[in-house]
Order: structure tokens, then sequence, then C-alpha cells
């Protein structure tokens, strides 16, 4: 019984030992933190200023990226531009505001055109709730069309 027991134990360590060790992340592993070389980007300009009320910055680096932004805590406006590695220029200007934020680009998605049938839809849904028909979705039951209840013959007096 001993011998089926060692032999058990010996080829689950050989199993163990079999699969590759994986590479431990975090404090166990200190070559995890090494610093990768990074290559040193120079900023040609930058500005600044903060007055307290409101602010703007701008700045422009040596691998064409650049962006510009000023704001007052209510309203903020600014806009970026930098290569993407395809080498199209890409340019982004926003609004931020107490309507949301609202950026525009050349590179963004557009929608498509909402159907026929969709526009439709929404128009006399519209139209709808301001004459005072609102549709939530759910059914509801008119308690005053409804036929009462009726007991079966077997429990009426």
């Amino acid at each position: 019984m001993e011998f089926y027991s060692l032999m058990a134990i010996s080829l689950c360590l050989s199993v163990v030992r079999a699969f590759p060790q994986r590479q431990e992340r975090g404090f166990s592993n200190s070559a995890y933190y090494q610093p990768t070389q990074v290559s040193q980007i120079p900023i040609l300009s930058m500005d600044v200023k903060n007055d307290g009320e409101a602010y703007q910055f701008a700045f422009e680096t040596g691998n064409k990226i650049a962006q510009q932004e000023a704001g007052d805590g209510v309203r903020t406006q600014g806009s970026y531009a930098y290569v993407a590695p395809d080498g199209q220029q890409v340019s982004m200007s926003y609004v931020a505001d107490a309507e949301g934020f609202r950026p525009q680009g050349s590179h963004m998605p557009v929608a498509p055109p909402m159907p026929e049938a969709i526009r439709k839809a929404v128009e006399q849904n519209l139209a709808d709730e301001a004459r005072g028909i609102v549709d939530d979705g759910q059914y509801h039951e008119n308690p005053k069309t409804l036929p009462a209840p009726a007991l079966p013959p077997k429990y009426r007096v």
C-alpha cells in the first residue's frame, strides 16, 4: 500500500513540474516593476493661466500632439490633435457645459439616418403625449371597462 501511495505522490509531483511556472506579478517579482525604456519627447510650447475663476492652457509636443482648453467652472471648451499610427491627422474639438459633453471630430463615427418608419412612430408618440395620451410601454387595464367578476354557479346563493 505504501508503494502505491509513493507512486501516486511522485506522479503528482512530476505532473506539476511538467507545467511551466507562471510569471508572478506584483511584489513577489521585482523584475515586473523594472522600468521600460521610454524615449523623451520634448514639450515645444506650454502656456497655463489660472486666476481662480477661469483657466486656460495650451501645449504642443515634439511628436505632434497639441491641446488647448479654457473653462470657467460652468463651461469648458477645447480641442486636441495628434497623428494616428496610420499617419492620419486626428483632431477633436469639444464643449462641456450644462447640456453635457459634446465632441466633434472628422474621425468620429456618424450614426446612420433614422429609418422613416421609426421617425413617424416617434412623431406620433410626441403628438399623442401633447394630447395627454401617454404610453409608458406597460399594460394597464381600465377597471371601468372590465366586466364585474361573476361567481361560478356552484357558489351562488
